[in-house]
Parts: structure tokens; C-alpha cells; sequence
């Protein structure tokens, strides 16, 4: 059925029988459907469709498009144009009308959105959570800073669980556990960062937050490990990409692929990254700093060095390499086969290498503002460290990496008008280069002390 004029019938009326039963007519022009009202088609401009994906019309068309409905509806009877051939947008009819065109550029835009979330380069948010479980991956979540602490004291004193230590910066840290001194009058104290994400916990920097008798002091001979952010959208991408073998074996790509999906028990990644490559020739060979044996697979990652996590890479890596090809690395790891296809399962011994950790050093030297903030030292430093251990949502360096000093000038530019680079040169014992090459047993880190500030004039 259609409606004249004449029907007498305002939308108030219509059931909704009826609107189903509108006749749908197709333009001219575009040969799209549209709504048939008193034998007047719309005039709202349609998306088209493309090889690059879908095109959206200007708003000036859209407005134009309403402008036109209305016209047609109330017989050229409003008004939308004085004398000089100006809008007149504080008229009811010019209100209705921008109000009407938003509300479809607003349909348009979230189409769009919603068409280029289908393309894993471009999905975010729960879309892209999505995409990656077609891969039966899930974004990482955020993880606090851990650091071993040395406490000691009296023998027999307790550090309770939740027990607190604070860092240089102030940043607290608590006990994940019970912990009792030993007969050395030390024990070794797991600290968990109360702040989730990529807090630096440089060696010998922890310091008693709290008293407890018997206990006299608390170190960290060594640097802690690194939390991190939520996954951001590139990082995310990133390694859906080198995960789409994960369902593989026998394959460098495999191997990769399933341990950088490893999870321990409380569903944290267990390797921070990963770096798998192979020598299939009969010589052995030197590839980007390490020597490879004939025949061989070499696998490193930046992952914990306590028995549990070993058992985990171990495990992960025998059920994904080819059989009979001989391995590199220090750490070596015997493994059971745990099929439960023999009544006395056959043991493995796996080799891997465990990521030397690399100390990177930059150095920026800027002009000199007019105005210089307080604090501008650090905020070059922390725009720094966040690009770096990527924070601020980009592709962090990572084993075997090209690293360029000219990455980090973006980050740094973003703080404001005041910023002025000269130069910025990276290196590893100094800064003096364009560029440092990490070899594929490196894992690349940088501590705001390793950051040279310099403000020229």
C-alpha cells in the first residue's frame, strides 16, 4: 500500500503493518532502495561502496538531502535561505534540519566504525578481542612490577604476606606471601608492585616501608621484572600476527606462536617475547650474534628463570619443534613426555637460551624554551620510557631488534610547544648512534637513568 496527499494519515497512525508494507522503490540514478511517501523517494544521500571500503557522503550533501525531504513534505512552503542566500539556522525549520542531518552523519560515521572493525589492522576494543579469539588468543592484561627482595634479621621473624616496601621513586610493593628468615638470617622475599604497569625497580633500590621487629633491612641485588599496561591496539595486532600459527607444529612460526600464548596459573603471559630461528644447513653458522649448530633450532625469550616457568618453555617447545633436530642454548631442561601413550613416558632434554638483558642509553639535547617547566627533565624521561617499554600504546624494541634513536621524537614532541630536539642519539655503553642492533639472544631495557636530558643556550 502507498499514502497520498490525499490519505489524510499522519505517521501517528500508521500500524506497523503497514510500514512494513511500504512500497520500497529504487533510484534512478544510484539504484538503492529507498521509501516510497506520497510517490516522493527520499533525497538522503546513500553510502556507496567501493574497493577500498565504504564512502561516505559530505554532510553539506546531507543537509542538503534533508532540506529537500522537508521541502518536500510541507509543499516549498519553509524557509531555509534569506535574501543573500544564507542558512538560517535559528529558524524551527533550520533547527530541525541540522538536527536531522547530525543524526544521520552520526549513523554514517558509526557504520564506518563498524565496517573497518571487521579488518584486524583497524579493529580496537572489544572488536579486536574478538578477531583474536578466531586464534584462540587474548589480550594481555596488566601486570604489576615484581621484585626479589634479601631481608634480614633475627631467625624465625616473620614477613607476613602484604608486608610493605617501597622503592626509590616511592612507588610500594607488598609481599605475596608468608615468608620466615632462615638460620642465615636472610630469605629471599617476592615484592609485587601495588600499581600495575611498567614501574622501573632498578637493583638495590628497595627500602623498609614498615617496621617489624626482628627484621633490620630489605635489598634487591638485582633489577625487578617489568610489569606492563593492558595490550594497546598495535601490540595486540602485532602479535595476533605472529600467532596464526599457533595451531601448528614443526614450524619456527609455531614455536614462537605457542609460547608467546603461554600462560602461567594465574593466566599472566610467561614469556615476555620471543625470538625462534633454525640453521637447516650441514654447518653450523653464525646468525645476528649467536652461533647455531647444524641442524639445529635456536629459541630465546624473556621470560622468568625459576623451575616452574622452565618446566612451562620446555614443555611448550618440545610439543612444537620437529623431532630429531638438535637445539642451542644454556638453559637445559629434561622433560617427560606427558601423552599418556606409554606406561613409562620417555624424558627429553631441551635447550633454549634465556634473553640477556641489555641496558639501551639515549641521549636528547634540546634548545632551550623561554619558558621551561619545573619538571621537564622528567616529562622527557617518562615520554621516553613509556615509548619504550610501550606504554604509550606502540611497538616496544624487542629481542633481535633495530632500534631507532628516531622513534622516540614523536613521543617526546607530543609534551608540548616547548620542545625543540637538536639531536637524540641512542647506543649501549654511550649514546652516540643513529641506531643499536640487538642480536637474537638481547632483550633490549631502559631505565630513566639511562636517559641524558641536555637543554642547549
Amino acid at each position: 500500500m502507498s499514502f497520498s496527499d490525499d490519505d489524510n494519515i499522519n505517521a501517528r497512525n500508521i500500524s506497523p503493518v503497514q510500514l512494513r508494507n511500504l512500497p520500497i522503490v529504487k533510484d534512478v540514478d544510484t539504484n538503492i532502495p529507498s521509501l516510497k511517501w506520497g510517490g516522493q523517494s527520499t533525497s538522503d544521500h546513500d553510502k556507496e561502496w567501493g574497493n577500498t571500503g565504504i564512502i561516505l557522503p559530505e554532510e553539506q550533501d546531507i543537509l542538503a538531502g534533508v532540506i529537500e525531504d522537508f521541502q518536500n513534505a510541507f509543499n516549498n512552503q519553509l524557509k531555509f535561505f534569506n535574501n543573500q542566500n544564507e542558512f538560517l539556522l535559528s529558524t524551527p525549520q533550520g533547527q530541525l534540519a541540522t538536527s536531522m542531518a547530525a543524526i544521520i552523519s552520526d549513523r554514517n560515521r558509526l557504520l564506518a566504525y563498524y565496517v573497518n572493525q571487521v579488518d584486524p589492522s583497524y579493529a580496537t576494543g572489544r572488536m579486536q578481542d574478538g578477531i583474536g579469539r578466531i586464534y584462540f588468543i587474548e589480550r594481555i592484561k596488566a601486570k604489576a612490577t615484581t621484585v626479589t627482595g634479601i631481608c634480614r634479621g633475627q631467625k624465625d621473624v616473620l614477613i607476613s604476606a602484604g608486608t610493605k616496601v617501597q622503592d626509590g621513586d616511592g612507588n610500594l610493593y607488598e609481599a605475596d606471601q608468608n615468608y620466615i628468615i632462615g638460620e642465615d638470617g636472610t630469605v629471599a622475599v617476592n615484592f609485587v608492585c601495588l600499581q600495575k604497569g611498567p614501574i622501573n625497580c632498578p637493583a638495590h633500590s628497595l627500602q623498609m616501608y614498615q617496621l617489624i621487629p626482628g627484621w633490620d633491612n630489605v635489598d634487591n641485588p638485582t633489577e625487578g621484572i617489568i610489569g606492563n599496561n593492558v595490550e594497546s591496539q598495535a601490540q595486540f595486532e602485532q602479535r595476533r600476527r605472529q600467532s596464526v600459527a599457533l595451531n601448528s607444529v614443526n614450524s619456527v612460526d609455531s614455536i614462537m606462536a605457542a609460547l608467546l600464548n603461554l600462560k602461567n596459573g594465574n593466566g599472566s603471559s610467561v614469556c615476555e617475547d620471543v625470538y625462534v630461528i633454525d640453521n637447516d644447513s650441514g654447518g653450523g653458522v653464525n646468525k645476528n650474534g649467536v652461533f647455531l649448530k647444524p641442524h639445529s633450532l635456536f629459541v630465546c625469550v624473556s621470560a622468568p628463570d625459576d623451575d616452574w616457568s622452565k618446566q612451562l618453555i620446555a614443555q611448550t617447545i618440545w610439543k612444537k619443534k620437529p623431532p630429531g633436530c638438535d637445539m642451542n642454548g644454556d638453559q637445559i631442561v629434561v622433560i617427560q613426555d606427558q601423552s599418556g601413550l606409554y606406561s613409562t613416558p620417555p624424558k627429553y632434554t631441551i635447550c633454549y637460551a634465556n634473553a640477556k638483558r641489555i641496558p639501551i642509553r639515549l641521549k636528547i639535547t634540546l634548545a632551550r624554551p623561554q619558558f621551561l617547566p619545573k619538571n621537564a627533565v622528567d616529562q622527557i624521561k617518562t615520554a621516553i620510557i613509556k615509548a619504550f617499554t610501550g606504554n604509550d600504546g606502540s611497538k616496544k624494541p624487542r629481542i633481535g631488534s633495530e632500534i631507532l634513536a628516531s622513534s622516540f621524537y614523536a613521543p617526546v614532541q607530543r609534551l608540548g610547544s616547548w620542545i625543540s630536539i637538536i639531536t637524540l642519539f641512542i647506543g649501549r655503553e654511550i649514546a652516540s648512534f643513529s641506531l643499536v642492533q640487538m642480536n637474537i639472544d638481547e632483550m633490549p631495557t631502559l631505565n630513566k637513568d639511562d636517559v641524558e636530558v641536555v637543554f642547549n643556550g
